[in-house]
């Protein structure tokens, strides 16, 4: 990674050209809060605060560089809401001192000051920060600010930083096996690209730092998952239905709220109007539901107080009333019964393509004394192959319930 260099030293000599230097830390600082601040100001008032953070940081390292003697600390570069130092010194352990001492001291101290001064200057938003701190060697080519560094170590501090939870400090193995007094202030929280990672939350309570990691992170092998605190509006799933190229599931007990939506007074009606964009550029429609005369649907019926076989016959008798409406058009729609209970709803698009996209909920059996559990109400998820074990078995799952000999298509 190459970046030119767009700050000052602080204290001491700059980096000289054609040389490399080794023990170098590299601390990037990041604002987690950027967008909210940017959304709730104006241009110049939101640049003033990231002004602010920036020469916050700078006035810490400097105020440690010069006490300390250390021989280089240079903001290298800066853009917008974060950047990073690089701080050197042929004693390694001030050079540590000084980007490790600065990055707690900015995030116990320099922080909420710079909150407070946000708040007097009418700044709206929230602002919070993260911090990373990772050593090695670097190659200095060019002549003072114009110079630029060459390290891949430059690039682990970057990934690092966009991995660590807002409001902590995260050094990678290789400075915390230096850390010397430091090194109470960290727990181990799990490793990124390789390398055990040691954070500091800056709460300090008790556990902080390793719920802070577990609630970005997750548990080991976790998946990227989108989650909803409940179905996701009608152009929301609209939007969902316009990327599909080929084929889509419905999968539920009774579809009432998709077979409502196929055949609603209401404009725009966005939900159908993809549904049929799907079908016209030759793409089916594949919709799952109970049999009404199943055992599942009984059971159903009793555990959650309705009349499920209404339902189910209600909503057939809507898709019937789709097909006739729109007649040929409607072709590529297929409704099948099932005997089981599929314990989840789906809503899949070209499942079976490398960009495939399948949302889901699970259901809760039974009430509870709120009163019947609706399943619109529970979390739905959205995941794609990058979800890896989670996406595979969701796909398996809706891939059961459609398979021959398990559904009888009746339109």
């Amino acid at each position: 990674m190459n970046d030119p260099s767009h700050g000052e030293p602080f204290h001491g000599e700059p980096f000289q050209a054609d040389r490399t230097y080794d023990q170098v830390y590299l601390l990037f600082v990041d604002t987690s809060g950027y967008s909210t601040i940017v959304r709730s100001n104006p241009r110049d008032r939101a640049a003033h605060a990231f002004d602010l953070l920036r020469e916050r940081m700078r006035a810490r390292i400097g105020q440690l560089s010069a006490q300390r003697r250390c021989a280089r600390s240079d903001l290298w570069s800066w853009r917008g809401d974060g950047g990073f130092f690089a701080v050197h010194d042929d004693s390694e352990s001030v050079a540590r001192d000084v980007a490790l001492e600065a990055a707690r001291t900015f995030l116990t101290l320099d922080l909420r000051h710079l909150r407070d001064e946000f708040a007097q200057a009418g700044v709206a938003g929230e602002l919070h920060v993260r911090m990373a701190l990772h050593k090695g060697a670097i190659r200095h080519t060019g002549e003072g600010r114009t110079g630029t560094i060459h390290s891949p170590d430059i690039n682990l501090a970057a990934h690092l930083e966009k991995a660590t939870p807002a409001d902590c400090l995260a050094v990678s193995e290789d400075v915390y096996r230096t850390a010397g007094p430091y090194a109470e202030l960290f727990a181990h929280v799990g490793s990124h690209e390789g390398k055990d990672v040691y954070l500091m939350a800056g709460d300090g309570g008790p556990g902080g730092a390793a719920k802070a990691w577990l609630a970005g992170r997750g548990l080991a092998e976790g998946s990227p998952v989108h989650a909803y605190p409940e179905r996701p509006s009608p152009q929301e799933k609209a939007r969902l239905l316009d990327a599909a190229g080929e084929e889509v599931l419905d999968m539920g007990t009774a579809l009432r709220t998709s077979s409502n939506r196929l055949v609603t007074t209401e404009r725009p009606a966005r939900f159908r109007d993809a549904i049929l964009g799907l079908l016209r550029r030759g793409g089916t429609y594949r919709c799952y539901l109970l049999d009404p005369s199943s055992d599942a649907a009984a059971t159903l019926s009793r555990q959650y107080q309705e009349d499920m076989t209404r339902k189910i016959k209600d909503s057939l008798e809507r898709f019937g009333r789709f097909k006739e409406r729109y007649g040929a058009e409607a072709d590529g729609l297929h409704v099948y019964q099932t005997d089981e209970f599929p314990g989840f709803s789906a809503l899949t698009v070209d499942m079976h393509r490398p960009s495939g996209l399948i949302l889901y909920s699970s259901y809760l059996m039974g009430t509870s004394r709120y009163g019947v559990i609706e399943r619109g109400d529970m979390p739905h998820y959205l995941i794609g192959p990058a979800a890896g074990r989670v996406f595979t078995r969701i796909r398996q799952l809706a891939e059961a319930r459609a398979s021959e000999g398990q559904a009888q298509r009746v339109l």
